[in-house]
């Protein structure tokens, strides 16, 4: 009889798009092999729970102030030069506070769905030998930046065959790459009954749905976009998700009960799989995940603010493929919704682009590959569409 296998998920910070490949590569490993011990883990906050905040702090202070200065520390190869010994140290210094974690656990494989954490944990390796600790990276963006790359992670779940050629250039052996998509949970490929939710919602069956998203953090001109889009004369429903962002939360309640538009605010919303049946149209920042699971619900996309570097880059993506439009500000955003109610025609031409682009099964494929690194096995693939 197999021995029970054991697997480290790392993430960078819960409730974010990290953290939902996690946990849905995670359950796809369970539906694979239930005697399977799983351990989730928020690798920076239990390593550092105060630089985490600090770090969180620091980067949505740079978004608001300088994005300019993200879009040059992110993926430039000059900034990774100049910070090789300064990351180096991080690394060394994180992987000895995880090390209390890996000595309890005992995994066999360590799954990372973020670079930083995969950075610590291929630093580990070198450093303690510990060669026979599988190191999968799984990437979250349609992007692969240049601190992914390390010899030391065994298998790296890319997106797209772009990314697979990214990760090539940084040295990556072809073996160590397959190509699965964005990680999504398996929600996202489940019948939704559309009549009973946007009866819960209290809102009206008969009108298109907007759904407005500012990411986890609640980020972007959430409040500006559905003032804009009040103003548009056709009849809709708007829905928008606050995320964990709280004070966003209760300006948009407070704002809702003065709009024309029926207005529904939700804060965190575990059932995004629902809302996306519903909607007619996607306004959203491009995070991978967030934008992964729009391919495959097959909802138009229109993409505001996007963050300079992975963002922006999502969205070069998504736009060379059809399956968005990019808005550069807020009455753009309303321009472009008044333009898909008066002709379905492009809408109509981005949904089918959409689902020929979505991967439902990325998680249980990754998870099909990480068994067989694990064990040697193979299975049998999960349909590459629904």
């Amino acid at each position: 009889m197999m021995n029970t296998k054991r697997v480290l998920f790392l993430y960078l910070t819960k409730h974010s798009g990290h953290y939902a490949a996690a946990v849905a590569v995670e359950q796809a490993f369970r539906r694979l092999d239930p005697s399977v011990e799983t351990m989730l883990l928020d690798s920076f906050s239990h390593a550092n729970p105060l630089l985490s905040k600090v770090t969180l702090k620091a980067y949505l202070a740079i978004l608001r102030a300088a994005p300019e200065l993200w879009e040059y520390m992110y993926d430039n190869p000059e900034f990774k030069e100049r910070t090789k010994k300064i990351h180096e140290l991080l690394n060394r210094g994180n992987s000895k506070k995880l090390q209390r974690v890996l000595d309890a656990f005992q995994p066999d494989a360590v799954v990372c769905t973020q670079a930083f954490s995969c950075g610590v944990m291929a630093t580990w390796k070198r450093t303690t030998g510990n060669h026979h600790v599988r190191l999968v990276g799984v990437l979250t963006d349609f992007v692969a930046h240049r601190y992914w790359g390390a010899p030391e992670v065994d298998l790296y779940i890319a997106p797209n065959d772009d990314t697979r050629q990214s990760l090539l250039a940084q040295g990556v052996s072809a073996e160590r790459v397959r190509v699965h998509g964005i990680p999504i949970s398996h929600a996202f490929r489940a019948p939704v009954d559309a009549a009973a939710v946007i009866r819960q919602l209290g809102l009206r069956p008969d009108l298109p749905k907007i759904l407005v998203m500012g990411g986890s953090l609640g980020l972007g001109p959430v409040k500006a976009v559905i003032r804009k889009l009040d103003k548009l004369p056709q009849p809709f429903d708007i829905i928008a998700i606050a995320g964990k962002n709280a004070d966003l939360r209760e300006r948009l309640e407070h704002q809702a009960h003065k709009l024309r538009h029926p207005t529904k605010i939700i804060g965190f919303a575990e059932n995004v799989h629902e809302l996306m049946s519903i909607a007619e149209v996607l306004v959203t920042k491009p995070g991978g995940i967030t934008t992964a699971e729009a391919l495959v619900k097959a909802v138009p996309m229109i993409i505001i603010n996007p963050i300079p570097g992975q963002e922006q880059k999502n969205t070069d993506v998504l736009l060379a493929h059809g399956v968005a439009v990019q808005a550069r500000q807020p009455a753009d955003v309303a321009e472009f919704v008044s333009q898909f109610l008066r002709d379905p025609d492009k809408p109509r031409q981005m949904r089918q682009a959409a689902q020929a682009l979505g991967r439902p099964f990325a998680a249980d494929h990754a998870a099909q590959d990480l068994y067989a690194l694990l064990t040697g096995a193979t299975v049998v693939a999960a349909p590459s569409s629904v």
